[in-house]
């Protein structure tokens, strides 16, 4: 059995999510986030994080009904909070450290 870690040929993926392997290439042009490993022959690899997104797209698309329009602008929205929430857990870092230098420049 291979580690859970371990990239997966588009066989693969497509048994483990019951989706034809076509269906999985289509995607892959309409999400720009599904970005599997693609050797000189053509054969794909995907990612342990490109498994999880094909499963939120086939969450989106099958189970709650989106369009691809739809799918696609909820994961852009997605990462765009997810980018938000990044640069402002940066900005708290950065506030942080700027006082603990202050309170170093104090004490010394």
């Amino acid at each position: 059995m291979k580690d859970e870690f371990a990239l997966k040929t588009i066989g693969e993926v497509s048994r483990s999510l019951n989706i034809p392997q076509y269906v999985l290439r289509f995607w892959e042009k309409k999400f720009p986030l599904i970005k599997p490993i693609q050797k000189v022959k053509g054969r794909r690899y995907y990612s342990k994080k490109d498994l999880e997104n094909l499963i939120e797209i086939k969450d989106l698309l099958y189970e709650k009904k989106y369009s691809i329009k739809g799918a696609q602008k909820v994961l852009e929205n997605r990462k765009k909070l997810s980018e938000n929430f990044k640069t402002d857990e940066i900005k708290n870092i950065i506030i942080k450290l700027k006082s603990v230098r202050d309170e170093i420049k104090r004490c010394l």
